[in-house]
């Protein structure tokens, strides 16, 4: 713990403040931890890319998938489901989603958001502070997204997006 003391002050602890990561680093740290969640074989089921601020996890068509997104400018980290298909395809997928939102909140939580992203896009989404990205943060994030996935497949495949 660093100590930060005032003059004539008592010496007060405060837990000290882990650097940050640059992205690329943490994004790998997030997709080795979702990499041990899952398991090494449920891991080869699906397929990832990291680029930029993101990771992103699919099985067979990339247009639905799970993404870990750093926003650096507003420093917060997204986790979530995105349907990145045409505009059909994607609001219909997203209105799948709204009918049962019951049963994805009961899957998820609460806490997540399903909304229009782009005039194509939408998304199942939920944004978290992240003023320095960690190593704490990217093993949260990891279970996070791996959460996610567990709570969702089920739910795509009864609602037929799988």
């Amino acid at each position: 713990m660093a100590v930060k003391r005032k003059l004539g002050e008592a010496a007060v602890a405060r837990p000290a403040r882990q650097p940050s990561l640059r992205i690329r680093d943490f994004l790998a740290l997030v997709d080795d931890g979702v990499r041990e969640r899952l398991g090494p074989r449920e891991y080869r089921a699906w397929e990832s890319r990291q680029r930029f601020g993101y990771v992103q996890y699919w099985r067979g068509d990339h247009w639905l998938h799970y993404e870990c997104w750093v926003q650096r400018k507003t420093q917060r980290l997204e986790i979530g489901l995105h349907f990145e298909a045409d505009r059909d395809r994607s609001y219909a997928a997203a209105n799948l989603l709204a009918d049962h939102a019951a049963d994805v909140a009961a899957a998820v939580g609460p806490e997540y958001e399903l909304e229009e992203w782009t005039p194509a896009w939408t998304r199942l989404h939920r944004a978290f502070p992240a003023p320095t990205i960690t190593e704490d943060l990217a093993a949260e994030a990891a279970e996070r997204i791996v959460a996610l996935i567990n709570g969702m497949e089920p739910l795509l495949t009864k609602v037929g997006l799988r």
